[in-house]
């Protein structure tokens, strides 16, 4: 799939979120994470359900799906 794993992204998304609501795409997390956006946007979607402690929901799309990030509790 990718040189990236899913416990990357994971530990990506639990660094990256904070009390105020963050947006981000798969293609400018793939940049953060040296991966490719394919693998990043399929691991997004896995993860979104299994997080625990932060919310990750898919919030819009245009080009791209963008995820609205923050943790849990705010």
């Amino acid at each position: 799939m990718s040189n990236i794993s899913r416990h990357t992204v994971r530990r990506y998304l639990v660094e990256t979120a904070s009390s105020e609501p963050t947006y981000l795409r798969a293609r400018e997390s793939a940049s953060d994470l040296d991966g490719s956006p394919k693998a990043v946007a399929q691991y997004l979607s896995q993860l979104q359900d299994e997080l625990t402690i932060v919310s990750l929901e898919q919030w819009g799309r245009s080009k791209s799906t963008t995820w609205r990030l923050e943790v849990n509790g705010s």
